[in-house]
């Protein structure tokens, strides 16, 4: 009996010693926050894809593509498995620093295809290149080189439908200048995507630039608009979402083009139509209640 015992003792010990300082071999956490949004609808994939990062998972909600999940500390992508009812899957990783905590991972977007943008940074007050900007969009980021060139790959596209990779809004941010943000400016040729020369106002010029958005809006009357989910369609195709603030107030960057805007919260809702004629003049609207 002395040896059967000693025998359980050694066993648990080696169950609970073994995990190197680790917390009894539990891993951290990292949560994952982000929505997966289907470039042809601008809306969640249907039926719902997978986000798949280290060894968790999780469906993203269809009507948003909204995703919250729990992996292993320090994973570095994501992959995302969407199969459709028509068309063959899709299968897209995003990639990112290593995950601590809690990380925004923003809007994911896939499509049917993917396409690369290709433009060049400056300075607008010198015209000199810009290296090191970050440019952003679609979920895909890409860094100026020391010409200002910039090629940012596998972003989502659709030939068949394009209207919401048209209204993709992009941005270019580097230190000690405004952020500016742009829109892809044509279809794709042979996979890649020119979106020209980017200019960027350094931060303390007499000349900033705008507020990058060119609708701005209430929702009436303003105690029930705070809040409401805003989006504006052109078609039935979602090109953007956003949220009324505490006021009942919205802003909204579109490409030139006429779109229904729609507020919505609980049971109640409102819409409204706006005509973008010049995307650097700012319309004001109201949609109510």
């Amino acid at each position: 009996m002395k040896k059967l015992f000693g025998f359980i003792a050694l066993a648990l010990l080696a169950g609970c010693g073994g995990g190197g300082g680790g917390g009894g071999g539990t891993p951290l956490k990292a949560t994952l926050i982000g929505r997966v949004i289907w470039i042809e609808t601008g809306s969640g994939p249907n039926p719902a894809a997978t986000v798949r990062a280290g060894t968790a998972s999780t469906l993203a909600d269809v009507l948003d593509g909204y995703f919250e999940f729990e992996t292993e500390t320090g994973v570095t992508s994501a992959t995302i498995t969407f199969v459709p009812n028509i068309g063959k899957p899709v299968v897209r990783t995003f990639t990112f620093a290593g995950a601590t905590g809690t990380v925004e991972l923003g809007d994911l977007y896939i499509g049917p295809q993917v396409v690369t943008l290709k433009g060049t940074a400056v300075d607008v007050s010198t015209n000199v290149p810009i290296a090191g900007a970050t440019v952003t969009i679609a979920g895909r980021k890409a860094t100026t080189t020391a010409s200002g060139a910039f090629s940012v790959a596998d972003v989502a596209y659709s030939s068949a439908n394009p209207a919401v990779f048209l209204g993709l809004e992009g941005s270019v941010a580097a230190p000690s200048f405004f952020t500016r943000q742009f829109n892809p400016p044509t279809l794709a040729t042979a996979g890649i995507v020119q979106v020209g020369t980017i200019g960027l106002t350094p931060v303390g010029s007499i000349d900033p630039p705008p507020p990058p958005f060119d609708v701005q809006g209430n929702v009436t009357p303003a105690n029930l608009g705070a809040g409401a989910t805003i989006v504006a369609k052109l078609g039935t195709v979602v090109l953007r979402r956003t949220m009324a603030d505490g006021a009942g107030r919205f802003t909204l960057w579109l490409p030139a083009g006429t779109y229904t805007i729609q507020a919505t919260k609980g049971a109640k809702s409102g819409q409204t139509t706006v005509t973008v004629s010049n995307p650097n003049v700012i319309k004001n609207i109201n949609v109510a209640f």
